[in-house]
């Protein structure tokens, strides 16, 4: 099963320090929301070459797979 993002926001994490905060729409119509660490999303969007969050809308989901699977690097 495929997600897409369809929506990605910048919100406080617990910590006080940012967090990018997506929600995925998967294929079956289902939502799901995941958080990633501010430095680890910003470094899985540079890789991508996409200069804003805004623009990972309509994207599918493993384009912030890096940031899931290796927080902070």
């Amino acid at each position: 099963m495929t997600a897409t993002i369809t929506r990605a926001d910048v919100v406080g994490g617990h910590d006080g320090r940012a967090e990018i905060e997506i929600e995925l729409t998967y294929d079956n119509g289902g939502t799901s929301t995941i958080s990633l660490d501010e430095e680890a999303c910003i470094t899985s969007l540079d890789r991508a070459g996409i200069g804003s969050i805004d623009d990972l809308v309509g994207r599918p989901w493993h384009v912030v797979l890096p940031a899931l699977t290796n927080p902070s690097t």
